[in-house]
């Protein structure tokens, strides 16, 4: 019972945290803002980021990791069709001996209209391997097909650090940023015309119409000029 008493004080206290983007919405758990830090929008309002301070794994003679899923909802604004995403993530790493780190970490995007999905799997751009400093890493992915047209999007990103040293030896890695860039294109306008304009073209006829019948009739002998 002491079990699910917690589970339930974790369900309440939770809050759905969303953010307006440019032709889109995200929302997220703020629970998830415990090893990820909190969500910003870009100047651009097309990214939703995050910028973790704790995400981190360290060794110093026995392996480590650490481990949190991310879960976003996207729903596109009305107006606006999703055309593709890019994904960033990045932070750095020191080795100090024998010492070695990895990334381990895949994004799957669904279109939750169809239920259509597409799995990225993410690697560091540049090996993992020097020594003796503090190094930058990366990892990037897109998507740009396979999801259709959805309206609404659930992108899930599985990430995990790993670190692993001989006894005194350090190995150190840390995520500092991850971030989604929406890509999305305005629809254009219905050709049809608004009821407003179907009113003011009726009228038109009308008016047209009224006139043509107030015309004045000519006698056939006042044609032309001639009389009888």
């Amino acid at each position: 019972m002491g079990l699910g008493l917690l589970a339930f004080a974790h369900a309440s206290s939770a809050a759905l945290i969303t953010l307006n983007g440019n032709g889109f919405s995200v929302s997220y758990d703020d629970a998830q803002e415990v090893q990820y830090g909190q969500g910003f929008l870009s100047g651009s309002l097309d990214t939703i980021y995050f910028q973790p301070s704790a995400f981190s794994a360290l060794s110093g003679g026995s392996p480590a990791s650490t481990a949190a899923p991310l879960q976003l909802t996207f729903t596109i604004d009305p107006g606006y069709a999703f055309a593709g995403l890019n994904f960033t993530e990045r932070g750095d790493y020191f080795l100090l001996g024998g010492g070695t780190v990895g990334v381990d970490a895949s994004l799957q995007a669904v279109n939750t209209d169809t239920a259509v999905s597409v799995v990225l799997s993410l690697a560091p751009s540049a090996p993992l391997d020097l020594t003796g400093a503090s190094t930058p890493w990366m990892a990037v992915g897109s998507i740009a097909a396979g999801l259709g047209v959805p309206q609404s999007l659930q992108l899930t990103l599985d990430n995990e650090l790993l670190a692993s040293a001989p006894a005194g030896d350090l190995s150190f890695i840390q995520k500092t940023y991850v971030g989604f860039q929406v890509v999305t294109r305005a629809q254009p306008a219905s050709s049809v015309p608004e009821p407003s304009s179907w009113a003011l073209l009726a009228a038109g006829m009308l008016a047209a119409l009224m006139a043509g019948r107030r015309r004045p009739r000519i006698p056939p002998g006042m044609r032309f000029g001639r009389c009888t």
